[in-house]
């Protein structure tokens, strides 16, 4: 009998982890706080408590956080997966959740520009239209972390949706 590969720990070169892997490192842990969230951007944000769990997959190169909050007053969950691809020199990120993606996957692609700052744009269908959605996620401080996320209508700029500050608990 063969043992199971642990691949929470697996480095294989030529993917180990690189400068860019351990930036992403310093999101993982627990955190909690507030989330706004702008369903009209000319109302007041919907404000409600917010729980992200961020941990480290296969040896440092993936970081995957989990969100659990409310929206429209209903319970909201989402996973959001994210990477930096070497070759590309770009963070990829993959978003579902319960409220906005429903059955689909939101992918998002942009290039690394500061250390520690994932700022990727990604798409998604909407009554027969593609919009934008760009997603942004920095430390604001070692115990503060910052995502903001703004709606791209087809012909319009960027509109905030979503601003959430958490503090490592």
């Amino acid at each position: 009998m063969t043992s199971p590969i642990d691949l929470a720990h697996t480095e294989t070169a030529p993917f180990a982890p690189g400068p860019e892997h351990q930036a992403l490192a310093r999101f993982a842990g627990s955190w909690r706080g507030t989330t706004r969230l702008w369903l009209d951007p000319d109302a007041a944000p919907e404000e409600s408590p917010t729980e992200l769990s961020a941990e480290l997959l296969l040896g440092g190169r993936w970081l995957r956080l989990s969100f659990r909050g409310t929206a429209m007053a209903q319970p909201h969950a989402g996973e959001m997966l994210i990477g930096y691809h070497a070759d590309a020199r770009a963070h990829e990120l993959a978003w579902i959740d319960s409220f906005h993606t429903g059955t689909s996957i939101m992918p998002f692609t942009g290039p690394a520009t500061e250390p520690g700052l994932v700022d990727v744009l990604g798409s998604y269908a909407a009554g027969g239209q593609r919009w934008g959605w760009r997603t942004r996620l920095w430390l604001a401080s070692p115990d503060e972390l910052a995502l903001e996320a703004f709606n791209i209508p087809p012909d319009g700029p960027e509109l905030r949706a979503i601003a959430s500050r958490l503090r490592r608990i």
